[in-house]
C-alpha cells in the first residue's frame, strides 16, 4: 500500500514539473533547470553528508526497497519536456554521438549483468549513471550558452554556496553539530564538510571565480566567495576532494600563464592581494575559532591546523589502512577485469577482497577507480569509448577557450575543462559514477562545456571561420 502511494505521489508530482518544465522551454527559460539542479545538489550534500547514509524524506523519497533521487527525475523529466517542445535535434556533432554511443554500450551491459546473474541491487544504481551522466548532458548541452552567461545565475549558486560554505567551516572550527528531526526532513550530523559538499563547493567556485576574473567590472564581494569555497576542501579530510582542488588549481594557473590568457582575462595586482589575504585570514580564523570556544590560548594556530588538516587527510592510521585496502581491492578486481577484459563482467559485478583491520572479507561493487570500474563492468570497448567521447569534449573545451570571438563563452569552456579535469582526477581514488552528486555535475559540466563549443560553431575549425549571427542546431 505504501509503494502504491508513493507511486502515486510520484507521479503526481513528475506531472507538476512536466507543466513547469514546459513552461520554462516555451519562455526560453531552460537554463533554469540546469541552476535547479546545481542548487538541489550543493544544499542537499550541505545538509546530509554522506549520500549513501540520507535518510528517507523530501530529499530522497521512498518507501522500502523502492526509492528515488531527485536528480534523475528532474533529468528525466525536463529531457521529456524538451523533446515535447523542440522535438529531436536536426544534427548530432560527433561528441555528442560518442556520449550516446557510451549510453548505449552501458545500456547493453546492464543487459549482460542481467544475463550473467549479477546483483539485482547493485545493477540499478550503477546503471542510473546512465541517466546522471548522458541525460545531464543532453540536458545541459541543449541550451544556449549566454543563457548561463547572461542572467545572474552563477553569480547566485556562487554566494548561496559560499553561505553554505562558511556556516559548515564555522561549524566545524567550534566542533559543532546538529541532528534536527523535521517532519519529511531529517537531519543527521549537521555541521560535517562531506566530501561531496567541498567537491562542489571548488566546482562552483572555480566556474565563479574565473567567471569574475573575465569582468570588466567584477564584484568584490564575488571574489571573496571563492575563498570559502577553495578553503572548504582541507576539512573534508579525504583525498579524492584534495585531487579535485590540486586538479583544477593546476589547470587554471598553467592556462592563465599562457599568452591567450592576457587576452581573456582582466586580472590586476591588488585583486590577487586582497584574494591572498582573505584566504589568509580566512584559514587563521577556522584556526583561532576552537582555541576560543575552549577558553584555550592560542599557540601557533595556523601551523597546527594546516599540520593537523593534511596529518588526518594523509598519514593517519585510518587513512594509510584505506589506502591499502584500495590497492588491495584494484588488484582483486584487476584480476576479474582480465577474466572478461573485452566485454567486461557487467552491470552488477561484485567481488571480494580481505580488509586488513578486522580481517575480514568484504564483498562490494566498487574498485575506487574511475578507470577500473568501466574496465571491470564494461570492458575495454566501454572503457575505450568513455576515453574517447572524455579527451574529445575536452579537446574541443580547451579549443574554444583559445578561439572562441565571445571572450566570456571562452572564459566559461576554461572553468569547466577545470571543472571536469578536477573530477576525472577525484576518480582516481574515487567511484564517481555510483555517487549521484558527482556523476550528476560531471554530466552537467560535459553539457555546459558542449554548449559553448557549439555556440562557435562546434569545433576548433569551425571557430576559426565563425559568424556572430549564424545559428548552429549541433548538440
Amino acid at each position: 500500500m505504501s509503494k502504491m502511494v508513493l507511486l502515486v505521489g510520484a507521479a503526481a508530482a513528475s506531472g507538476l514539473l512536466l507543466y513547469v518544465f514546459l513552461r520554462w522551454e516555451r519562455a526560453g527559460r531552460d537554463h533554469w533547470t540546469v541552476f535547479l539542479l546545481l542548487g538541489l545538489l550543493v544544499v542537499e550534500s550541505s545538509l546530509w553528508d554522506n549520500e549513501t547514509t540520507m535518510p528517507r524524506g523530501l530529499f530522497h523519497p521512498g518507501t522500502g526497497s523502492l526509492e528515488f533521487r531527485l536528480p534523475e527525475v528532474i533529468i528525466t523529466v525536463a529531457l521529456v519536456g524538451r523533446l515535447l517542445i523542440r522535438g529531436r535535434p536536426e544534427r548530432i556533432g560527433l561528441p555528442a554521438l560518442l556520449w550516446l554511443t557510451v549510453a548505449a554500450w552501458w545500456s547493453l551491459e546492464a543487459v549482460e549483468g542481467l544475463l550473467r546473474h549479477n546483483s539485482t541491487v547493485k545493477l540499478p544504481y550503477e546503471a542510473k549513471a546512465i541517466v546522471y551522466v548522458m541525460g545531464g548532458y543532453a540536458l545541459a548541452s541543449g541550451v544556449p550558452v549566454r543563457r548561463y552567461l547572461d542572467g545572474r545565475g552563477f553569480e547566485r549558486l556562487l554566494r548561496w554556496s559560499a553561505l553554505s560554505a562558511t556556516v559548515l567551516l564555522l561549524l566545524h572550527a567550534a566542533h559543532k553539530s546538529f541532528a534536527l528531526h523535521i517532519p519529511l526532513m531529517h537531519l543527521l550530523d549537521y555541521g560535517s564538510m562531506g566530501t561531496d559538499a567541498a567537491t562542489l563547493f571548488v566546482c562552483v567556485g572555480v566556474i565563479g571565480f574565473v567567471l569574475e576574473l573575465a569582468k570588466e567590472q567584477r564584484s568584490g564581494l564575488n571574489l571573496l566567495c571563492a575563498v570559502p569555497l577553495a578553503v572548504s576542501p582541507f576539512f573534508a579530510f579525504q583525498r579524492a576532494v584534495l585531487l579535485d582542488l590540486g586538479a583544477v588549481v593546476a589547470v587554471v594557473v598553467l592556462v592563465t600563464l599562457g599568452p591567450t590568457s592576457r587576452q581573456r582575462l582582466r586580472v590586476r595586482s591588488g585583486e590577487v592581494a586582497i584574494a591572498a589575504l582573505a584566504v589568509v585570514g580566512v584559514v587563521i580564523g577556522v584556526a583561532v575559532i576552537p582555541a576560543i570556544t575552549a577558553q584555550k590560548s592560542v599557540t601557533g594556530p595556523l601551523a597546527s591546523t594546516i599540520n593537523n588538516t593534511l596529518g588526518s587527510t594523509l598519514n593517519s592510521q585510518a587513512k594509510q589502512e584505506s589506502a591499502q585496502d584500495r590497492l588491495t581491492k584494484w588488484d582483486v578486481a584487476l584480476g576479474d577485469a582480465k577474466q572478461q577484459w573485452i566485454l567486461g563482467q557487467g552491470f552488477g559485478f561484485e567481488y571480494s577482497y580481505f580488509q586488513t583491520g578486522p580481517n575480514v572479507f568484504i564483498t562490494t561493487d566498487l574498485t575506487e577507480n574511475i578507470g577500473l570500474d568501466l574496465w571491470l563492468r564494461t570492458g575495454l570497448i566501454g572503457l575505450g569509448l568513455f576515453l574517447l567521447a572524455v579527451v574529445t569534449s575536452l579537446v574541443n573545451g580547451f579549443a574554444t577557450w583559445r578561439l572562441h570571438p565571445d571572450r566570456m563563452v571562452a572564459v566559461f569552456a576554461l572553468a569547466l575543462f577545470a571543472v571536469v579535469v578536477g573530477l576525472l582526477a577525484a576518480g582516481q581514488v574515487e567511484s564517481i559514477f555510483e555517487n549521484y552528486r558527482l556523476a550528476t555535475v560531471l554530466g552537467l559540466s560535459l553539457g555546459m562545456l558542449r554548449s559553448a563549443v557549439t555556440s562557435g560553431g562546434g569545433g576548433p575549425t569551425a571557430m576559426r571561420t565563425y559568424h556572430a549571427m549564424r545559428q548552429y542546431e549541433v548538440i
